[in-house]
């Protein structure tokens, strides 16, 4: 795979050393990557160490500057044929916008908060993927950019820990100092720490006279902290505090350190190398890093972005009550280690980076197919079952080019980045069956009638349409019924009679077909397409949960409620049995929104009655972390029983209708449980939720042998269909 890296400077930084690293770990990996970039001291080591360079001096103001360097990197890209353009700033993501047409995907990854205003949120180019380096960052370039939160990958920055890592004597100094260090660009946007500590020097020497205090960097704030510093050291009578200026080897310093103030990718370094940190910088004071917290300093790249602005007090109070006690110095900085080895190591951040670049790689087309269901209408099951089809699609024939029908095909084709047209506009439909080479139906009841027969009439009139042009129809994973009356069954027989291949996710609608008279032998049992989506990463829960106000150390129940009159009286023993468990347990409900028009309502009604919250949800994997982090789920819908089960939790199931059996065979099959709408009561409910509590540890391994099962399955299914989409004759 060839790669560029795009940046405007590569000066000392946290941002710099982040694509210096990248660079390299992908280099290892047996990628060929190459670097256009203003140039600089990180540009120039790269260069020695074998890596190919492209200096340019990127404009920021000069629009006809940026239109030449724009035309010079497409014209790069044509000629080297390179197959992802990677950008790490603004300006240079605006020269990767159009390389798609040389076959160049394009990736952006957001390090920082930028200026914004109504021109530069409508002008920024985002790329086909977008990374972001953490949680907060995710949230900001969705909601003040309107990137769409299933383009948008977090990948937190990754640690060299076979550079930064403790020394291995006693951490006291043999001459019985304690050592404070502060690292950054001493700029005016982070240099505050530095300031702060200068300040504080008189009084910390002199009640404790070992103290040294250092500070390494450079920038256009050097000569006043420098200032500040000679001032500290003339009230003291002493040198105590010291500039060191950039520092080649920062391992070194790290590792002499026992204190560290700042943030960012240096307080990551800090943590790595044994030292006890307080997160102190200009966009915010998030104070000692322990065990306790550090998730929650996660979410903002360990930059304590939306914390209250930096006191001097605050810093003086942590860092008197780090030096009082060496014990608590080595328990933080002990805990912080570990988690910054467990989660924060170069080798993954390059891993989960290929990743996405396989995942973005742009191909030729050789086939296409239409893919149909109920897409685009604001259900989060259906776009789960869509994200996981096009995910699972794209790895197994990335050649095979999709048209989605979609309820709304300007928003989904943001989300989801491929061709998508209305699927109640009869000439759009027509015109992409008579593009493609196949229809294939993912997921989802969508052959019932129970809802009303409109429904089950536009989707027999689909199949009908692509067996009148000689399109193959292929159902993928497909919940048929349930069917009403006479009529509807001899409808859909007729139907599926002529389909190329039939793969159904449930044994109930095997059966359905098998008596409707369709052949047992073209019937399939696969699995729901919904488990082949991407699994958020951990620190998506701690970030929803922070965004509504709720604390990470509660606990919590998942309730997912289904709106509708018909749901009125299973809804108000569920809620009945949710008040009671909250009670005896001490739990705090939560009630994701999977339908935003049937149910929000409902679990917007249940708030009010319960407490808790309602939480709309951006995308279907927000539903999966939020499962993830509760006790248990309650659920009236089939594919928050699936989310559960793949987040490892326990659930029971409660549909609303006896005749829908799509919940219980779903439980059945995965290990979890459920209870019919005929035998819902209250003691019951809460007997079976308590049961699952109690049982979460030796439930956990037998969910993860159910879902790589029916992953398994879905692939396999999906192998097939491909296949036979290649073998169609023109």
């Amino acid at each position: 795979m060839k790669i560029l890296m795009l940046t405007d400077r590569m000066e000392a930084g946290g941002a710099e050393t982040h694509i210096a690293q990248l660079i390299l770990g992908l280099r290892e990996i047996g990628c060929e990557v190459a670097l256009l970039s203003g140039g600089g001291a990180l540009a120039d080591e790269l260069e020695k160490l074998g890596i190919r360079q492209y200096r340019v001096s990127l404009p920021t103001h000069d629009p006809f500057r940026l239109l030449a360097w724009r035309r010079y990197v497409r014209k790069l890209t044509a000629r080297e044929h390179f197959d992802i353009l990677h950008a790490h700033a603004r300006i240079p993501a605006l020269l990767i916008r159009g390389c798609e047409r040389y076959g160049a995907a394009g990736i952006v990854t957001v390090h920082a908060l930028f200026r914004t205003n109504a021109f530069l949120s409508r002008v920024c180019h985002w790329g086909g993927r977008t990374v972001a380096v953490s949680e907060d960052l995710r949230q900001y370039v969705c909601e003040v950019y309107g990137v769409p939160a299933e383009r948008v990958c977090v990948i937190p920055n990754g640690i060299d820990l076979e550079r930064f890592y403790p020394k291995q004597e006693p951490q006291e100094h043999a001459d019985g100092t304690i050592r404070i260090l502060f690292a950054s660009r001493l700029d005016a946007d982070c240099s505050l720490g530095a300031e702060l500590l200068c300040a504080l020097a008189p009084t910390l020497c002199t009640r404790y006279p070992t103290l040294r205090i250092c500070i390494a960097g450079g920038g256009s704030e050097l000569g006043h902290v420098g200032a500040l510093a000679r001032e500290a050291n003339r009230i003291l009578g002493r040198v105590a505090v010291t500039l060191t200026g950039w520092v080649a080897d920062m391992p070194s310093l790290l590792r002499e350190q026992d204190i560290f103030v700042g943030v960012s990718r240096a307080a990551m370094e800090a943590c790595a190398s044994g030292c006890a940190v307080i997160l102190c910088g200009n966009e915010g004071y998030f104070g000692m890093m322990q065990e306790t917290n550090i998730r929650e300093a996660m979410l903002s790249n360990f930059c304590a972005r939306g914390y209250a602005n930096a006191k001097r007090e605050w810093l003086e109070r942590d860092l008197v009550r780090l030096l009082e006690s060496p014990m608590l110095r080595r328990r933080c900085a002990d805990s912080c280690m570990r988690e910054i080895r467990d989660h924060f190591g170069a080798d993954r951040m390059c891993r989960e980076t290929l990743t996405l670049y396989h995942r973005a790689l742009l191909t030729p087309k050789r086939r296409s197919v239409v893919i149909g269901g109920y897409y685009g209408c604001g259900n989060a099951g259906d776009d789960a079952i869509l994200l996981g089809l096009l995910e699972a699609l794209h790895a197994a024939a990335p050649d095979i080019g999709v048209t989605v029908l979609s309820g709304a095909p300007r928003r989904d084709r943001r989300r989801f980045g491929v061709r998508c047209v209305c699927r109640r506009s009869p000439l759009s439909v027509l015109w992409a069956f008579l593009r493609s080479d196949a229809l294939l139906f993912g997921g989802g009841s969508l052959l019932q009638n129970t809802t009303s027969n409109r429904s089950l009439s536009y989707y027999l009139c689909l199949l009908n349409i692509a067996h009148f042009l000689h399109r193959p129809v292929f159902f993928y994973a497909a919940g048929i019924g349930p069917l009403l009356g006479r009529r509807a069954v001899l409808r859909a027989r007729h139907a599926l009679a002529r389909c190329r291949y039939i793969s159904l996710r449930d044994g109930d609608s095997m059966n359905l077909l098998r008596e409707a008279g369709v052949d047992a032998a073209r019937l399939h049992m696969g699995a729901d397409p919904a488990l082949l989506m991407p699994m958020p990463p951990t620190s998506r829960a701690d970030a929803i949960l922070r965004e509504q106000g709720i604390s990470a150390r509660r606990r919590l129940i998942c309730v997912v409620l289904r709106g509708g009159r018909e749901a009125e009286k299973t809804r108000t023993v569920l809620l009945a049995a949710v008040r009671m468990l909250c009670r005896r347990h001490g739990l705090f409900p939560i009630f994701p929104i999977f339908d935003a028009v049937q149910d929000a309502g409902a679990s917007r009604a249940a708030q009010k009655l319960l407490g808790g919250r309602a939480i709309s949800l951006r995308e279907p994997a927000d539903a999966v972390a939020l499962i993830g982090r509760t006790e248990v789920l309650l659920s009236m819908r089939l594919h928050a029983l699936i989310f559960s089960s793949a987040a490892g939790i326990p659930a029971v199931g409660v549909p609303s209708d006896v005749r829908d059996g799509k919940i219980a065979a779903f439980a059945k099959g995965a290990g979890q449980d459920c209870i019919t709408a005929d035998r819902v009561s209250v003691g019951l409910l809460v007997e079976r939720a308590e049961a699952a509590m109690r049982s979460q540890a030796s439930l956990r391994p037998i969910l993860e042998d159910s879902v790589a099962e029916q992953r398994k399955k879905a692939r396999k299914d999906l192998a097939n269909i491909v296949e036979m989409v290649y073998n169609i004759k023109q």
